[in-house]
């Protein structure tokens, strides 16, 4: 061998029969794309058990806590698709309200509440919830929402005074 190399002889391939083409190099490019799939499925299947895909999961629903109670709302949803929000007041003499803004009901649409509010008023621009109290338990309110456009959507929500600006990606 020339300058010190060594060769390494490659193992011969058995003849392949006579009108049989040899495609080796095609089998091999095939094999790598099923292998890129099959991580492309199983960070498919990873965020989808992670909630990042909707319904479900650590990271589907958030929660805040205010003077006037806690809300959990998803972080994720599916257009076109139910979900809803749970919110939590606690043992008070008065009534409680749960407010939104215009930008909410574009979002969502309010399929229902339970326990039905007592009634409904509207204040600066927003539409209040008014719910009555029980001054032995606290209160557990779920409103359900039907998904009503695609993408980040931003809108006021909160309880009493309380309101701050949050957000819900609508995946199509």
């Amino acid at each position: 061998m020339a300058n010190g190399t060594k060769s390494r002889k490659l193992p011969s391939r058995p003849a392949l029969p006579e009108g049989v083409e040899d495609h080796g190099a095609f089998q091999r490019r095939f094999w790598a794309v099923q292998r890129v799939a099959w991580a492309v499925f199983a960070l498919i299947l990873l965020a989808c058990l992670l909630g990042l895909l909707g319904r479900g999961g650590t990271f589907a629903m958030r929660t805040f806590k205010s003077s006037g109670g806690t809300i959990e709302m998803p972080a994720i949803s599916r257009w076109n698709a139910p979900d809803e929000i749970r919110v939590s007041l606690p043992v008070s003499d008065a009534d409680q309200t749960v407010f939104v803004d215009p930008r909410f009901l574009e979002a969502f649409s309010i399929d229902g509440v339970d326990p039905p509010q007592k009634a409904t008023v509207r204040k600066d621009g927003r539409i209040g919830y008014v719910f009555g109290s029980d001054p032995s338990t606290p209160a557990k309110i779920v409103f359900h929402l039907q998904t009503q456009q695609p993408g980040l959507r931003y809108f006021l929500l909160g309880i009493e005074d309380d309101i701050a600006e949050h957000s819900t990606f609508i995946l199509p």
